[in-house]
């Protein structure tokens, strides 16, 4: 009888698991989030920005986890910047503040602490995408430019998007 309750058991939390997966999903999703729109719109404001002043550039935004949302790669830009402009945005997505302040930050704590955390670039850059009530809702990194150009490049995009 224990063996036919134990099966019983298993088989009825295999059937309810997936229901309460995908309701923590859903509560997940729930937090705000860079929608797909939002996040064309930056690029596209970054893309302007940077080709007034004759720059091609790599653009990645990313949600407030680190998780790709939006990718562009202008013509003319070298393969490293894609992996720049996305520690650049993972980084400022992970901590709510721009890879330069997080860099400031470092450079005042013991060995450099922030320097050596996997996936983080202290390049400045990178910033956190926040929506109209203030919530870190995602990041913004560029590489392409000098670091300073690509926070410029940035910080225009989020004031025009």
């Amino acid at each position: 009888m224990n063996v036919k309750r134990s099966l019983g058991s298993l088989l009825l939390g295999a059937a309810i698991l997936p229901s309460l997966t995908v309701a923590a999903s859903l509560n997940n999703d729930a937090a705000p989030q860079v929608t797909a729109e939002q996040a064309r719109s930056i690029v596209n404001a970054a893309e302007r920005a940077a080709r007034a002043q004759g720059f091609a550039i790599v653009i990645s935004i990313v949600d407030n986890h680190g998780n790709l949302k939006h990718f562009h790669r202008m013509d003319g830009t070298s393969s490293g910047s894609i992996q720049v402009a996305q520690l650049k945005a993972a980084t400022s997505a992970r901590f709510p503040l721009s890879s330069r302040s997080l860099g400031e930050r470092s450079a005042g704590l013991p060995a450099n602490s922030y320097a050596s955390l996997p996936g983080v670039t202290l390049l400045e850059g990178g910033l956190p995408i926040m929506d109209v009530n203030g919530r870190h809702i995602g990041g913004i990194g560029i590489s392409g430019a000098t670091p300073e150009l690509d926070a410029q490049f940035a910080q225009a995009a989020l004031e025009e998007s």
